[in-house]
């Protein structure tokens, strides 16, 4: 995988987590009135979509210069990421049955990262 791609793939990973927690933001300090409204009306869950669609070409690019069967599971990184950020931003306490399991997840990633 090329510096370029590497670059690529890590931007999606930092975005979707970026997403994820605006989302949750966005929906926590919404008032508490219909889904639709709380999404609609939401600047903040508006940045989440943006980072979205951001994502969304920069994994276009990675997808046209690399195999599949590498990029997806290294994508998975982001779930190590919302953990973080969900525990660092959001303040959510994370068991150590749910850190156990998405440092299996790196690992499984990382395995996938050094066979490529």
């Amino acid at each position: 995988m090329s510096g370029a791609t590497a670059l690529a793939l890590g931007l999606t990973i930092l975005l979707d987590v970026a997403g994820q927690i605006l989302f949750k933001l966005g929906l926590d300090r919404a008032p508490q009135t219909g889904l639709p409204a709380r999404v609609l009306g939401s600047p903040v869950i508006a940045l989440g979509i943006l980072a979205y669609g951001v994502e969304f070409v920069a994994w276009l690019f990675v997808l046209s210069r690399a195999d599949l069967s590498v990029a997806f599971p290294l994508a998975t990184l982001s779930y190590g990421g919302v953990l973080i950020a969900s525990r660092l931003l959001l303040g959510e306490a994370v068991p150590r049955r749910r850190l156990l399991a998405t440092l299996l997840i790196a690992a499984g990633a990382a395995l996938v990262g050094a066979s490529a």
